[in-house]
């Protein structure tokens, strides 16, 4: 028994044709839909590009101003180095103000954070590398910021000191060491940052509204006029 088919109304060749249009009309309306998507996605990449490429510039600014109190900072641990020794030697020197710390700022995260997987995936690869690098090395850096925050702040305790023991002194020693070595990390780590954010095309943004030095933080705890030597 032999099955037959029923045949087009305009024969074989005709119906083809029909299925042929049909076919690339679907396919045109497969490719507007792939145009429209890759488009949205353009789209939402950019947008959040500029928002995060501004917020990593912004937290490089921290750095920025954070690194031109180098120089005071330096000033300020030498000066301790030398109160140190004059304890050490039986000749204490008084200190003429507090011993103050250096001004540091928080970091911003809430637009890398609220990112959403789908969006990222359709980053460059090497784009989405580098800016999750440089905040993960923000959050190991926040560590080191917040370590230099607290040394400074038990320095501080040494304030209007009139006796110290040598405990005291071995106390004094270590936050200052501690202090340098803090200040060596969050340098050197900011030059890498500044260096890998470039490489992307983001540079510094310093915030002209961020608080001002403390102008007593950068002249000698022992006075204008004393000779530290």
């Amino acid at each position: 028994m032999h099955l037959h088919l029923p045949k087009p109304a305009h024969g074989w060749r005709e119906f083809a044709g029909e299925v042929g249009i049909i076919v690339i009309a679907i396919l045109l309306a497969l490719g507007a839909e792939q145009l429209v998507e890759s488009a949205h996605w353009k789209h939402q990449v950019e947008t959040f590009r500029d928002v995060a490429n501004r917020e990593v510039a912004n937290n490089l600014g921290t750095y920025e101003y954070r690194m031109k109190q180098n120089g005071c900072v330096k000033r300020r641990l030498a000066d301790l180095e030398v109160w140190l020794a004059s304890w050490r030697a039986g000749t204490p020197r008084q200190l003429a103000q507090p011993i103050g710390a250096p001004i540091s700022l928080s970091l911003d995260t809430s637009v890398w954070e609220s990112r959403d997987a789908n969006l990222v995936s359709h980053m460059p690869i090497t784009e989405r590398m580098t800016v999750g690098r440089l905040y993960d090395e923000f959050n190991n850096n926040e560590a080191h910021r917040l370590d230099e925050r607290e040394t400074w702040l038990s320095l501080g305790e040494f304030d209007q000191a009139v006796d110290l023991e040598n405990r005291d002194l071995m106390r004094l020693r270590g936050l200052i060491s501690r202090a340098r070595f803090r200040d060596d990390r969050i340098t050197a780590n900011a030059v890498g940052f500044f260096r890998a954010a470039a490489a992307i095309g983001i540079r510094p943004i310093l915030d002209p509204d961020l608080p001002a030095f403390d102008p007593a933080f950068c002249t000698s705890l022992f006075g204008a006029n004393s000779d530290k030597r």
